[in-house]
């Protein structure tokens, strides 16, 4: 399974973590956990096997028991909290024994903090939003709201429609796109010892935190992971730059990203792992399960006379990979890209779904929480995390042997600056130094 990949157990968790504010009905709570597992086969798989030969069970729905724990006597509530979430997210889900728990930290009076925890086998990004959003209506229920509509397709569906998909014409079509769209394209080489004029040390430091959570290969270097909050003006010139060129954000934050990787590594030619969705089908908007898949987004950045053209040139890959994401990755031929002995998703850019963070239901506020510390079951990940409406904060994790903390640090310092510098002027020339 994928513990075999990734032995840091942590960076396997995809937890629901909401702070809770106002009077909370531990019944009804109970009652919204139970219903949630209910209504989703995927908060109630267990798996055998591995590989090719992996197995999910379906179980019959059953209780998820809270576990309660009164932390308003400690010297520091919010402090113990923390603490008890980072020691949950730290422990080990089986998913062959059962793939969630959930826990639940009284801070004061009215002041609580919630997970449910989940093996990332059975869940990701988009299903935390719909899981929030359901835990709060089922919450609900006991206060006389309506229930909510009945989910889609279960997990097994997509399954099923998936191996449609392979086993008819159109996995023909989706192959024939990506041999033709990466042919010739090499992974980013961040791995090995430092390289001198690294770029970035004029920009931003940012803040960095090595020990707050890591990504650990069981080597003596533990990684690290480290954040800095894009200032808002440059946030509102890389919104204003997408919507002009008629793209999205993500689509500008990744061309950054090439840019940057140009930068440190030289490569004119590089093609980065991310997570997609892969929810084509109406059906799939509100299943919860493990359905996002990884695509290769290509830039040949060093042919790029502006950012400005960089931009439409990654909006290109980003429209195909869309297009033809269905096609799980491992289908491919190994040797599609150069991979210099590494892997495609060593090196991953991800921008987190915005979704709607707060939610009030019995009279009580939910809060979503995106906890960092967790890691990432990546060597090395650019997570652009939305924080509050309008601002973004971005996340590196660094698993052992990637980079140093200096060189990690000054990778995100570098990505801060030359995101301000380019959405400043994006019809300016690009350079690889």
């Amino acid at each position: 399974m994928i513990q075999h990949y990734r032995s840091d157990f942590g960076a396997l968790c995809c937890p629901v973590v909401c702070r809770v504010r106002g009077p909370l009905d531990r019944a009804a709570l109970q009652s919204a956990v139970d219903a949630l597992v209910g209504r989703h086969e995927a908060l109630r798989t267990t798996f055998s096997g591995r590989g090719a030969r992996l197995v999910q069970h379906v179980h019959p729905p059953r209780p998820l028991p809270v576990r309660w724990q009164d932390l308003s006597g400690t010297a520091d509530p919010a402090a113990a909290a923390a603490a008890a979430l980072a020691a949950e997210l730290a422990d080990p889900i089986d998913p062959r024994q059962w793939p969630a728990r959930a826990s639940a930290w009284r801070t004061g009076p009215d002041e609580h903090l919630f997970c449910l925890n989940l093996h990332h086998l059975v869940t990701d990004a988009w299903s935390t939003a719909i899981l929030l959003r359901e835990l709060c209506g089922l919450y609900d229920l006991a206060f006389g709201a309506a229930p909510p509509a009945p989910p889609g397709w279960q997990y097994r569906e997509f399954v099923r429609w998936q191996q449609s998909l392979l086993a008819g014409e159109a996995v023909r079509r989706h192959r024939e796109y990506w041999q033709r769209q990466l042919r010739g394209a090499a992974l980013p080489r961040l791995a090995g010892p430092a390289r001198p004029g690294a770029p970035g040390r004029d920009g931003p430091e940012p803040a960095t935190d090595p020990a707050a959570g890591s990504a650990t290969d069981g080597g003596a270097d533990p990684g690290g992971v480290y954040a800095v909050d894009l200032d808002p003006a440059v946030v509102a010139r890389l919104r204003e730059l997408a919507r002009t060129g008629q793209s999205t954000l993500f689509t500008v934050l990744l061309a950054v990203f090439h840019a940057q990787l140009w930068r440190v590594t030289g490569q004119p030619d590089i093609a980065v792992a991310s997570m997609f969705l892969n929810r084509s089908r109406p059906e799939l908007r509100d299943t919860v399960g493990l359905l996002a898949g990884m695509v290769l987004l290509r830039s040949q950045v060093g042919t790029r006379a502006s950012f400005a053209d960089l931009v439409r040139h990654t909006h290109a890959a980003v429209v195909g990979a869309f297009a033809y994401q269905d096609l799980p990755f491992q289908l491919l031929p190994g040797d599609l890209v150069q991979a210099h002995g590494g892997r495609a998703d060593d090196v991953m850019f991800n921008v987190m779904t915005e979704v709607r963070h707060v939610r009030t239901a019995g009279g009580t506020r939910f809060e979503l929480e995106v906890p960092t510390a967790i890691g990432s079951r990546f060597p090395f990940e650019l997570a652009i995390v939305p924080v509050g409406a309008r601002d973004l904060r971005c996340v590196l994790f660094r698993a052992g042997g990637w980079l140093d903390d200096a060189r990690a640090g000054e990778f995100l310092a570098g990505y801060a600056e030359l995101a301000g510098r380019l959405s400043a002027d994006p019809q300016a020339a690009l350079r690889p130094r």
